[in-house]
């Protein structure tokens, strides 16, 4: 029996250690089909050094739990590896780190995508794509996605692992020899990956178009310039969506080499100003007047037709890995601000509309910068205040769930289920519950939902490992083994060595605010320090 649908559950998760057999996973055509819409979480887990740096939170049970209940089916976690090694390998702990927000995601029931992001850590990879092969860039693909494979080879067609994020030569022009090394680097990643074995074997991965761009993709890298794949039919392909350029993330005004400048543009589609026709989307600084097909879903359309055509009918099915746009806060109010949001409303609904009319899985990208004062400002869902998963963007999110006939947003909870390994997506533990994530406190590392009923349900604190006694109780960490206390970073906090009647305790005074994670053998737990 499918409680998976039963139940509405699109993944579960299961906090289980030791050795599984494989399982033969959905192709990657079966896992796209029931992906719906996704959510990044952006600027976080990617952030070089310290997740926390540009401003978000670490990542919490409460936030997937939100995106879930907004009716996305997927979520993005971009991430950073390069600055987190040692020795020339990824830090454990910071793996164990990852693996908590990858868990997270799971047991709310996400289709979850991880990647490498590169973007931050100086471009070490996307930047880098030259007309022939770096050992050392091609050594890094191999060892970190060795580590990363490893850390979950046993969790079901639910995780995905995306190999790059927007791969680019040093140059503006791809030549076949850039085409070349950059397919030799996904050829490093497939390899790697599945040579891990378990559920990896059969595990979809995704690879990434030319700078992500659709044109460069389509003029310069057919499916047959794509590596090969041991087995078939695990492949998909990923895009991203950002145009028009001027209207999406153009924020001051710049010399294309037109008879005038071009200017950043406020007003799409049905909400346009015909008084400033310079500032409405699609406007041609070149021939001087508005290309329509830019300030509508023509472009989408026309744009995405061509993924169908050259990929998803050719067995690969795409991701629209990033798609958003800035809110004009900065430089409209009033009633142009209020025309503004009704078009960008629009803007969004016309990309999910066109992705799912050509069989694309759309991907928002979030930001979480909430202020209004600046720009970077794609902020769907809150993370930087409280209450932690509020949609701050409700007209949005309603306009993209219409499109999946989803109705208008109402916060239900979600149905939290234990079961990700070996293919277990369609069992249900029993210690599945159904919470709101609206209502959910993290309190330390304790997880308790409260669900709409006030009733309060304790939900497991080991995010793995589940033969080890991990437990916090107040300031005191207890297990059945030696602990290690790391910074979300991997670096080695505290640790005891003082095992007595076969229990080990830790004292957590004197520790700064912030995240860590403890772990005893293969157990791991999330420590919040308020």
């Amino acid at each position: 029996m499918d409680w998976s649908k039963i139940l509405g559950i699109t993944c579960g998760v299961a906090f289980l250690a030791g050795s599984v057999s494989a399982a033969t996973l959905p192709t990657a055509k079966e896992v796209q089909a029931k992906m719906g819409m996704g959510f990044n979480i952006g600027n976080s887990m990617e952030v070089p050094n310290d997740p926390t740096n540009w401003g978000n939170p670490f990542p919490t049970q409460a936030l997937l739990d939100s995106v879930k209940a907004a009716g996305f089916n997927t979520v993005r976690i971009p991430c950073a590896w390069d600055s987190h090694t040692s020795g020339g390998k990824v830090t454990e702990s910071w793996l164990d780190s990852v693996k908590t927000v990858v868990d997270y995601a799971m047991r709310a029931g996400l289709y979850t995508i991880l990647n490498i992001h590169h973007e931050g850590e100086g471009g070490w990879f996307q930047s880098n794509i030259g007309t022939s092969v770096d050992n050392t860039i091609d050594n890094k693909m191999k060892t970190y996605w060795t580590q990363i494979a490893n850390k979950f080879k046993n969790y079901n067609e639910c995780l995905l692992f995306a190999g790059a994020n927007e791969p680019g030569p040093n140059v503006n022009t791809w030549t076949s020899q850039h085409v070349s090394t950059l397919m030799h680097y996904y050829q490093t990643f497939i390899d790697a990956v599945r040579a891990t074995g378990g559920n990896n074997e059969t595990r979809t991965l995704i690879i990434q178009g030319l700078n992500t761009d659709i044109d460069k993709s389509v003029k310069s890298a057919p499916v047959s310039t794509f590596p090969k794949d041991k087995v078939e039919g695990r492949l998909m392909f990923e895009v991203h969506y950002y145009d028009p350029y001027q209207y999406t993330l153009m924020t001051s005004q710049q010399d294309w080499g037109a008879s005038e400048p071009i200017q950043p543009q406020y007003y799409y589609g049905d909400y346009t100003k015909a008084s400033e026709p310079k500032r409405n989307a699609g406007y041609n600084a070149w021939a001087g007047s508005v290309d329509s097909k830019l300030g509508s879903i023509v472009h989408p359309q026309e744009q995405f037709a061509k993924m169908k055509t050259n990929y998803v009918n050719k067995g690969y099915p795409v991701i629209v890995g990033e798609f958003g746009a800035n809110v004009r806060s900065p430089e409209l109010s009033g009633s142009d601000l209020n025309l503004h949001k009704q078009g960008r409303v629009q803007w969004h609904k016309d990309v999910v509309s066109a992705a799912k009319q050509y069989g694309l899985t759309p991907i928002l990208w979030d930001m979480g910068n909430e202020s209004n004062s600046g720009y970077d400002n794609m902020a769907y869902i809150r993370r930087q205040s409280s209450p932690v998963g509020k949609v701050l963007e409700t007209d949005v999110i309603n306009a993209m769930r219409s499109v999946y006939s989803l109705g208008n947003y109402v916060n239900n909870g979600v149905t939290h289920v234990e079961d990700f390994i070996n293919g277990g997506s369609e069992t249900q533990s029993s210690s599945s519950v159904v919470v709101s994530s609206s209502s959910v406190a993290v309190s330390s590392s304790s997880e308790i939902a409260q669900s709409s009923s006030s009733v309060t349900i304790a939900l497991p604190t080991v995010l793995a490992g589940a033969q080890v006694k991990l437990h916090r109780d107040g300031n005191t960490i207890y297990a059945s083994g030696d602990i290690m206390l790391f910074d979300v970073n991997g670096n080695l906090v505290r640790s005891t060595n003082n095992v007595s009647a076969g229990q080990a305790e830790m004292l957590l005074h004197g520790l700064r605010q912030g995240n860590y994670i403890a772990k005893c053998k293969n157990s791991v737990l999330q420590v919040k320090i308020r």
